[in-house]
């Protein structure tokens, strides 16, 4: 084909894309977009859950269900599910997946063999890390825009609470019987830090501690925080509160935050620092009440 011919085709698909109200590039774009995006890992699926429509999902881990209940219920409905097993990339033949750095070198051959991009999404530990992994994630399944939504929505939240800082920060804990605290770096930490509160369990150059009942009464917090699924508000319950002791000193300072916002890096990890400030300003009241 002459230069004059593909130029002449060239500018056929210009005007046939501007004919329909969308430039050629945009045309493009909308074509190269992943149609058959199969997410491996938990956090992957949370986020492309949000991105892209069901009809574009090929699937996600059998994991995300229970994430997606706990933060935006139905989300994957009517979606496969897959063992993160090499069979699974041969059946669905994906042309986009999503996996993290424990991704084995068969998942990767087998990535390279039938042509399918393979995306690491790495974990986020921060609020910056969270921007930049939803950015990854919106390049690669092609919705940088939806991308930047979620993003736009969740710095409007540090917003709202960096406008009203907490009178007097509550210091706080994550016990579930003390064998694995978050500390410092953690994204629960940051969570508790973005809610108002210190972290007593943040010491320098440990990320996850432990704490017995008697190291938890020395250290004496004003509020015990665990992982749970539902709401948030404050409850005496699961392992930590059938000790007799948590049970008398820390009734109605036993306060459940999600637990999902806090596995992955998620917009939504500052709607569970929203709603820890909030159950955190309601006990103030009270305890300025009595």
């Amino acid at each position: 084909m002459t230069w004059r011919a593909l130029r002449s085709r060239a500018m056929g698909v210009a005007v046939a894309a501007l004919a329909l109200g969308q430039p050629a590039a945009a045309a493009e774009a909308v074509r190269a977009k992943p149609r058959h995006i199969m997410s491996m890992t938990l956090c992957a699926d949370l986020l492309l859950l949000q991105m892209v429509p069901k009809s574009r999902i090929a699937s996600v881990t059998y994991l995300a269900h229970d994430g997606a209940e706990a933060l935006f219920p139905g989300a994957d409905a009517g979606i496969a599910v897959n063992h993160g097993t090499p069979e699974d990339i041969i059946v669905e033949r994906p042309d986009l997946i999503l996996s993290d750095d424990f991704s084995t070198p068969v998942t990767r051959r087998l990535a390279s063999q039938i042509g399918a991009p393979l995306v690491v999404v790495k974990g986020a530990n921060s609020f910056a890390e969270i921007r930049e992994v939803v950015r990854q994630v919106g390049a690669a399944v092609g919705e940088p825009e939806r991308a930047q939504a979620l993003i736009a929505r969740m710095d409007a939240g540090l917003a709202e609470l960096a406008a009203k800082p907490a009178r007097r920060p509550l210091r706080v804990v994550a016990w579930g019987g003390g064998d694995s605290v978050p500390g410092q770096g953690t994204l629960s930490s940051r969570i508790f830090e973005a809610a108002g509160a210190v972290n007593i369990a943040a010491k320098p150059g440990i990320a996850y501690t432990s704490f017995d009942v008697e190291e938890l009464l020395a250290a004496h917090p004003d509020v015990l925080l665990y992982g749970g699924g539902g709401p948030v508000k404050p409850l005496v319950s699961g392992e930590a509160g059938q000790h007799r002791v948590i049970r008398r000193l820390y009734a109605g300072r036993h306060i459940a935050y999600n637990e999902a916002a806090h596995t992955c890096g998620l917009p939504q990890s500052v709607q569970s620092a929203l709603d820890l400030r909030r159950a955190f300003d309601a006990l103030a009241e009270r305890r300025a009440g009595r």
